[in-house]
């Protein structure tokens, strides 16, 4: 995933994978944490379509789902 400049400098940036994982556990909806290839740090994304996603997410669809 290729991030612009302009998108990497709004988004808030995490120093490393744990600190992205604890803000987007909080997050009501799908968030994923991924290396920025401009600033180096972590940024949250939303899109996950085909991803990995965090086990968190995983557990929270499981304990969504209609049984």
């Amino acid at each position: 995933m290729r991030t612009s400049p302009g998108i990497c400098q709004r988004k808030a940036q995490y120093p490393d994978e744990a600190a992205a994982l604890t803000v987007a556990a909080r997050a009501p909806f799908p968030l994923r944490p991924y290396r920025c290839e401009l600033c180096r740090h972590f940024h949250l994304t939303g899109r996950t379509r085909g991803m990995k996603l965090p086990q968190f997410e995983l557990e929270r669809r499981r304990s969504a789902a209609p049984r």
